[in-house]
């Protein structure tokens, strides 16, 4: 049996299974949605498909436990990386900005995520206050209001967050110290909290533009604590957690900038992380802005000075052994560059995290256990960058 998992141009990037009549029979593959009457979670950017009826358990016993596990790690997840609002009992992202200098306990999964982060020595996590203004461009309804946003537009705005930028890449002025057993202080230099005051500012960290990778890391490990692991999770922007250790075949659709480029099959438990630089579908309005002459304004900002980047239009990367979110934070120093490095791609293969990529009429990829099947008017080749 052949399973297929394409990535869609239209609607939500998700999972799609070809099987005979998905949505009536009682075992098989569907797709799991959280509990009506749910409170805030984000599984509005999620789409899970599962194996129902499987195992020993009765189908429908099977999907009323799975959807109460899934809601429930959906509702936890959104309310910890949750930047903007507060929740009773809950030391969220918000909560750690609202107490600067402070030791907070921490849930293990967030805990986890800023450990993720501290080893990777990524400091995207501190551009909170220049994620908070750039935001803004993704509410703009036309061209003009863009310049109040957008640093390439407005100088002042560009000197701001050159700032901003320059606290977020020195750890001397905003670091998150981890002490163990779940407690962390978010450390703000005496220099750095006046500016804040002087500015405005009271989002200091946010996972922004990466928080579905860390999200669905936590929901497939929810899932699986919980005895789920026939299933499949995606996200809205390209975050794909496939849980499903089988036989089964699996293909995600490549893309040339919304063009079908190739097909790629794989089998066993995978992380995928698709990035882009041109909005997809629907929801990606939260991440991109396309302006009148085509420029795409993306939420991919760069430490280095605050300024959005994207190295490629369509990159795809593949993992076996790591999650979403560790493949992200190693290639979000190629992506979000002006120019891709294939040499660091190549760097990346060696650790067991394979690219595809379209390359004019060509499909590079570098994983040779996967089929990478070119779509009309392309070819692939195996190569190492």
């Amino acid at each position: 049996m052949v399973i297929a998992v394409v990535l869609l141009a239209i609607g939500v990037v998700t999972l799609v299974y070809a099987f005979t009549s998905l949505f009536t029979v009682k075992k098989g593959w569907q797709q799991i949605q959280a509990s009506n009457g749910a409170e805030a979670n984000c599984a509005g950017d999620f789409v899970l498909f599962y194996d129902i009826g499987s195992g020993e358990m009765s189908a429908s016993a099977e999907k009323r436990g799975l959807t109460a596990a899934y809601t429930d790690a959906a509702v936890k997840a959104y309310r910890l990386f949750d930047s903007i609002v507060a929740y009773e009992g809950v030391h969220n992202v918000q909560y750690i900005n609202a107490h600067p200098n402070e030791t907070v306990d921490l849930d293990p999964a967030l805990y986890a995520a800023l450990e993720q982060i501290r080893d990777a020595g990524d400091r995207s996590l501190y551009l909170g206050p220049v994620y908070e203004i750039y935001n803004g461009v993704f509410t703009c309804e036309n061209d003009g209001q863009t310049a109040d946003y957008d640093p390439r537009q407005n100088e002042s705005l560009r000197e701001y967050f050159a700032q901003c930028a320059a606290f977020a890449r020195d750890p001397a002025a905003v670091d998150m110290e981890l002490l163990g057993g779940g407690q962390a202080r978010l450390h703000v230099s005496e220099e750095y909290l006046a500016f804040a005051r002087e500015q405005e500012i009271e989002c200091f960290i946010d996972f922004s533009w990466m928080k579905n990778a860390f999200i669905a890391d936590c929901l497939a490990q929810s899932l699986a604590d919980a005895g789920y692991t026939r299933g499949a999770l995606s996200s809205f922007d390209g975050f794909v957690r496939d849980l499903f250790d089988g036989d089964e075949a699996f293909g995600v659709n490549v893309y040339d900038k919304g063009e079908q480029a190739a097909t790629v099959t794989y089998t066993g438990p995978m992380s995928i992380v698709y990035l882009r630089s041109y909005p997809m579908n629907a929801q990606d309005a939260q991440h991109y802005y396309e302006m009148e002459d085509g420029t795409v304004l993306a939420a991919c900002v760069d430490p280095a000075d605050g300024l959005s980047r994207t190295a490629a239009d369509d990159l795809v990367v593949f993992a076996r052994d790591v999650g979403c979110a560790e493949t992200l934070l190693k290639l979000a120093p190629l992506f979000v560059a002006d120019t891709l490095d294939g040499d660091g791609l190549s760097a990346l293969a060696e650790q067991g995290i394979y690219a595809v990529r379209p390359d004019g009429e060509r499909v590079l990829y570098n994983d040779p256990d996967v089929s990478v099947a070119p779509a009309e008017g392309y070819e692939s080749a195996c190569d190492g960058k």
